[in-house]
């Protein structure tokens, strides 16, 4: 995205005002890239290991209106790789709302893609996903309603196989220390390697690789190695103001691993954590952690990246319930369907018709 504007009113207590806010930044911000990660599971019976054939699309896309442009957003964005130049020059076209494309099947629409996966009604996976919903619906879908409970009651048409945030599922169901997006994948992923069945996931044999960027997921290997630091604000939050430049590590795998040794080691309080707060100033390193060195910068966001890992763990997540079909009213995993992490609330916003709320027009010129 191209900005978020006012964070702090983005983070309005009642739950209306932050739609309206949301709304707004949607309404003068664009999206730049659009991540999406679709697997297909197979497995013989809920007690062998699951089979899932992925295919990850990180889709460069470029707004046809004008949009405000925040320079920590773009810096963000730069320090992370993305291609500017690339976006400019082969970004897919789009215009807000409803999609205005040519309607030729020649011409490639993210408008007709969203549409092609509403018609699916496959379960959609989010991570703290309520802004990406509002962006989404704006940008490639139709002109967001003024109404919050109307928004909802459109999205409980449109992802009838229901929405799962697996941020809320890390907060409020798998109870992890930590619930940023690659803490929550690497924790399942270390849950994967560590038990029986597991998830084996493979990736087409592509022809052409002049489009397809490769990233390692394998965990670190901190065997014989002394650390340094660990940077406390992106073990806790996933975010350093320092970004990278901290000469902590940013290494999600060894901040599991410390969590680990120092949840085990709490009894003896031999902890140090060390801080990273934006300030050049001199810093212990960690103590009794061994195992693991030096700084590893983050930088593995790319929107399809961030949707593969949200996908992997979610799949880890429905293994442990033993169940594969997620729209089915009797699988264990149907009690968080429809559940949206809400930062600084105790309670998730439910996705749901009310009785006080019918949809929108637009939605429904979209079903007609």
């Amino acid at each position: 995205m191209s900005g978020l504007g006012n964070r702090k009113k983005l983070m309005a207590k009642d739950i209306d005002d932050r739609y309206a806010e949301i709304s707004k930044s949607a309404e003068t911000r664009s999206i730049l890239s659009l991540g999406l990660s679709c697997f297909e599971t197979k497995e013989a019976n809920g007690d062998s290991d699951t089979f899932c054939n992925v295919q990850t699309f990180n889709l460069t896309v470029l707004c046809g209106e004008e949009y405000v442009v925040e320079p920590s957003s773009l810096e963000f964005l730069v320090q992370h790789g993305f291609d500017f130049n690339k976006q400019y020059s082969l970004g897919i076209p789009y215009f807000p709302g409803n999609d205005r494309n040519d309607k030729t099947v020649e011409s490639p629409s993210i408008g007709r893609l969203v549409s092609e996966l509403v018609r699916r009604s496959k379960p959609l996976v989010i991570h703290n996903g309520l802004v990406d919903l509002v962006f989404l619906y704006h940008h490639f879908y139709a002109k967001l309603p003024s109404r919050l409970s109307v928004f909802l009651a459109d999205l409980s048409e449109m992802f009838s196989g229901g929405i799962y945030d697996t941020k809320y599922l890390a907060e409020f169901a798998m109870r992890h220390p930590a619930s940023y997006l690659e803490y929550v994948f690497r924790k399942q992923q270390q849950l994967n390697d560590s038990r029986s069945p597991k998830i084996h996931v493979s990736f087409p044999n592509y022809v052409d690789l002049s489009n397809v960027e490769y990233r390692d997921l394998s965990k670190s290997n901190p065997n014989g190695l002394t650390v340094s630091g660990i940077c406390e604000r992106y073990a806790n939050h996933g975010w350093c103001p320092k970004g990278h430049r901290c000469e902590l590590s940013h290494d999600v795998s060894a901040i599991i691993q410390v969590k680990q040794m120092n949840s085990r080691r709490k009894r003896r309080k031999k902890r140090t954590w060390a801080e990273c707060d934006g300030n050049d100033e001199s810093r212990e390193p960690l103590q009794g952690t061994e195992d693991y060195t030096g700084k590893t910068v983050a930088n593995t966001h790319r929107a399809g990246y961030d949707a593969f890992m949200t996908g992997f763990a979610m799949v880890v997540f429905i293994k442990t319930h033993k169940t594969t079909d997620l729209t089915s009213s009797y699988s264990p995993t149907i009690q968080f369907a429809n559940r949206i992490c809400l930062s600084g609330k105790d309670q998730p916003l439910l996705v749901q018709k009310s009785s006080f709320a019918t949809t929108s027009k637009q939605h429904q010129a979209h079903q007609a």
